[in-house]
């Protein structure tokens, strides 16, 4: 029981001090040693007695007692190894497996072929060019494989450990460029000539506004051309809204191309929701426009746009957004499919009419 509990109300301390005068020096000591460090009846100083018997050294000081632990571990000596060390190998030793041994064909010795003498008297070079023909590419490198497939005679090959070297760089010529008369393509639309069934305008820098207009305008009335490219030649916003209306009006168009303008999201998702009053384009490109990041509520309307068109089966512009390019690709997806179904259908009703006739 703790000292705080217990009750010295009928305590007789002079039964006490008369106790402890009869005590040695040793024994109250060993008394005192017993102490409760607890107990609120004795002074904090007394509650843990200081048992240092040595005499104080001084002040303290760092180095004095850093130089007396170094030549304390220097002089105490190592404790004695309980066990010597040796040596052991536990577990099993691995062994290598045994080597498969190759059976031996003594009657395959004398078997000759028409081949062989061929094979012996040729050189090194000749076996690489016939491991090149017939393919090896782990045998030679590539420009020897290159080589045999050009029938190239004026090739080294060399042997097995022949170097490849650099060939000499063939200069390609650049693309022409686009030599289209723009004067003569307006007036072949706005006189809706037959032969005029495709236009190409691509990469011609010094087009106009008021040409591209000219142009998009004379499509509206166009019966003819079915294929209309207009990329990478710095279409605003002003003439792509002239687009719009075209494809309302237009029901020939099949494929249109205005990739690489300046356009901005809000004008592509107006052309691709014109393209619901007549669905009749198949081909629509509009990547790589001024807006590279067209935005969450811009992608997810011209998904809308695209979702309900079914006869468009091919569409070039990028998606940022998971669920408008999902939605765009299923949509692709089932107007091919319903573009697959019509043609086998097609095939059976023309296939049943011939086989009504023959009956006749």
């Amino acid at each position: 029981m703790s000292l705080k509990q217990r009750d010295f109300s009928d305590a007789d301390f002079d039964e006490i001090d008369a106790l402890l005068s009869q005590l040695t020096e040793e024994e109250l000591e060993c008394l005192a040693g017993e102490v409760d460090p607890d107990d609120p009846h004795l002074p904090p100083s007394e509650r843990c007695r200081d048992q240092t018997k040595k005499q104080p050294t001084g002040p303290y000081d760092r180095e004095k007692l850093l130089k007396f632990l170094e030549d304390q571990g220097k002089n105490e000596k190592d404790w004695e190894q309980n066990k010597e060390y040796k040596k052991e190998i536990r577990g099993k030793v691995w062994v290598p497996p045994p080597k498969p041994v190759q059976e031996e064909h003594p009657e395959l010795d004398h078997v000759t072929t028409e081949w062989d003498e061929i094979l012996s008297g040729a050189s090194e070079a000749e076996i690489v060019e016939l491991a090149a023909i017939l393919g090896f590419t782990g045998l030679v490198n590539q420009v020897q494989f290159h080589a045999a497939e050009k029938n190239d005679s004026g090739i080294i090959f060399g042997g097995w450990n022949a170097a490849a070297k650099s060939e000499t760089l063939k200069f390609v010529p650049p693309e022409p460029d686009n030599k289209t008369d723009v004067e003569e393509s307006i007036k072949l639309l706005q006189e809706n000539d037959s032969t005029l069934t495709s236009l190409n305008l691509n990469n011609i820098k010094n087009i106009s506004h008021e040409r591209m207009k000219q142009i998009i305008e004379a499509m509206k009335t166009n019966t003819n051309c079915k294929n209309l490219s207009m990329a990478n030649i710095e279409m605003p916003d002003s003439v792509a809204k002239t687009i719009v209306e075209m494809l309302e009006d237009n029901t020939t168009l099949l494929t249109l191309n205005i990739e690489s303008n300046l356009l901005t999201g809000l004008v592509i998702a107006d052309v691709c929701r014109a393209t619901l009053k007549n669905q009749t384009l198949i081909d629509l490109r509009l990547s790589n426009q001024r807006a590279q990041i067209l935005g969450t509520k811009v992608e997810m309307d011209i998904a809308n746009s695209i979702s309900q068109n079914s006869t468009l089966l091919r569409l070039g512009i990028h998606f940022n957004t998971l669920g408008p390019r999902a939605k765009v690709q299923d949509v692709l997806k089932r107007n091919w499919d319903n573009l697959r179904l019509k043609r086998i259908n097609e095939k059976n009703q023309q296939s049943s009419a011939n086989g009504d006739e023959d009956q006749e």
